[in-house]
Order: C-alpha cells, then structure tokens, then sequence
C-alpha cells in the first residue's frame, strides 16, 4: 500500500510538471520560445561518452544568440581499460545555424519540439587532448569534429534537454576515433551589455 501511495504522488508530480511545462510553452509559443530571454545561451550537460571505454562526460558552451559559441568538454573512464583513452578533453567553437534565418523568414510555426530540434542541430570543430592507457595526459592530441541536436523536455528553449553528439577524432598518426556523446543538460540564458533586446 505504501508502495503504491508512492507511485501514485509520483505520477501526479510528473503530471503536475508537465501540465506546468505546456503552459511555460503555451506562453512561449512565439517561434523564439524563450531564447531571447537573454543574448548568451549558457549550456551544461552530463552524461556519458560510448567509445572503448566509456566515459562519463561533462560539457559545457555558450552561444551567442542560440547560434555561434564555444564548448569545452571533459571525458572521464569510469574503469581503467588496456584500449582506447582514459581522459579526453576538447575544446572549439560550436556553430548552430538555424534559428535566426528561420525566424527571420518566419519558420518557426511549430510544434515547438520540432522548431526547437531543428535549430539545435550544431557543428563542432575544436582540439582535443587525451590520456591513452599506460601514458601521461597530453600524449594523444589531436583535431575533433562533431555533430549533434538536442530536444527540449519541456517544448522551451530554457530548461532540461536531452542531447546526442556523434564526434569523430584525428590524433597525430592514429586511426580516426568515433564516439557517441549522450547528455542530460540545462539551458539558461543571460542578458549581457553587449545586446540590449
């Protein structure tokens, strides 16, 4: 019985969030859906890198305007393995070119979920430093490349997404290394001197 009074607050919790969520869409439900709360999207997620070995990750970025910025990324392997990297960490700039031109040409007609995917697809181009096994961090560098979209859970730019980034990495003299990055990140905007909207 206890168990199921558990279950039940649960469940009307959940409603009650996304009965909460549409409504924060509803009033958002303008094409821009929130993102111009402010001129830089700050962006933090964490979540886990499926390569040889598995990595838990975090990554961060900031974006002007929801479409150029820069990210940095940190991986981490839960275990010591004999293949692939233990630590990687990269850093570039990440290019989402949708939005603006979409809205501007008055694209933005919805579902907001669809808007908002379409526009997150991104472009990142960074470098990348890594600790393969039994070597010291730093002694696999390289170039990275990747590309990724996110789907808001809330059908809001600010708030809780789900993001999947493929990435393809070039270090000196290696094989090119494929991972898929999968995150549970936050979006949060900021108002800065630098654009008065």
């Amino acid at each position: 019985m206890i168990k199921q009074l558990a279950v039940i607050r649960a469940l009307a919790i959940a409603a009650f969030l996304l009965l909460a969520a549409e409504a924060k869409a509803q009033a958002l439900d303008d094409g821009v859906y929130g993102r111009f709360l402010g001129d830089l999207e700050l962006d933090f997620g964490l979540g886990a890198e499926l390569d040889a070995p598995t990595r838990a990750a975090i990554r961060g970025s900031v974006h002007y305007f929801s479409m150029a910025g820069l990210y940095v990324g940190y991986q981490d392997a839960f275990r010591d393995g004999d293949d692939g990297d233990r630590r990687v960490l990269g850093f570039g700039i990440d290019l989402r070119p949708a939005f603006i031109p979409r809205w501007a040409k008055n694209m933005q007609q919805g579902p907001a979920f669809v808007d908002l995917f379409i526009d997150s697809i991104g472009l990142g181009l960074g470098a990348f430093w890594a600790q393969p096994a039994q070597a010291d961090f730093g002694a696999a560098r390289g170039f990275e490349a990747s590309l990724g979209a996110g789907l808001p859970l809330f059908a809001a730019a600010p708030g809780p997404w789900l993001e999947a980034r493929g990435t393809l990495r070039w270090a000196e003299s290696e094989a090119v290394d494929p991972a898929l990055l999968l995150l549970l990140s936050w979006h949060a905007f900021v108002q800065t001197p630098l654009t008065d909207i």
